[in-house]
């Protein structure tokens, strides 16, 4: 398992690399030292940045590609955010602005549509603004979910 994690570590696409690190230590118990003690060369810089993002945060392969991207043009975020009222978020955008990255997988019944729906409804109650993603919009469309949010975030926080 250590050498399948490390070869994706030096070969695969960042999201793909980092996806399999953190599966790894969190679904097979791999431990976070024995990966990074096999990777302390030199020549494994590139390994080593790609497995501390492997921070266990994330909690699909879709927030780590959204994460990535956030990350890429220095977005203001947090993730995983607990707001009263509402419950975990995935991300939360200085402050005020909620994206949401919805697996059809996580989201499929309709008992987790309703709860979906009635907590971003509680957000904007308490003065949140939301957006909601699906996977495929984070990886086909980047530049348009970075628009949005760059628009949502120009126009500022709502009910100021």
């Amino acid at each position: 398992m250590e050498d399948t994690v490390i070869h994706a570590l030096n070969c695969l696409a960042p999201v793909d690399a980092i996806s399999i690190a953190q599966s790894a230590m969190q679904e097979f118990g791999v431990p976070r030292s024995l990966l990074e003690s096999e990777i302390s060369a030199d020549y494994y810089g590139n390994a080593r940045k790609l497995l501390a993002k492997a921070d266990g945060v994330s909690e699909s392969v879709p927030e780590i590609s959204a994460r990535l991207l956030f990350e890429s043009v220095s977005l203001d975020f947090r993730r995983q955010v607990k707001i009263e009222g509402v419950g975990r978020v995935d991300f939360l955008m200085s402050g005020w602005l909620i994206v949401e990255v919805n697996g059809y997988a996580f989201h499929s019944s309709r008992e987790a549509w309703r709860k979906d729906m009635a907590r971003l409804n509680a957000a904007q109650a308490l003065g949140y603004s939301t957006l909601s993603y699906a996977p495929e919009q984070v990886w086909n469309s980047p530049n348009q979910v970075l628009g949005e949010i760059h628009a949502m975030l120009q126009r500022g926080r709502p009910w100021q």
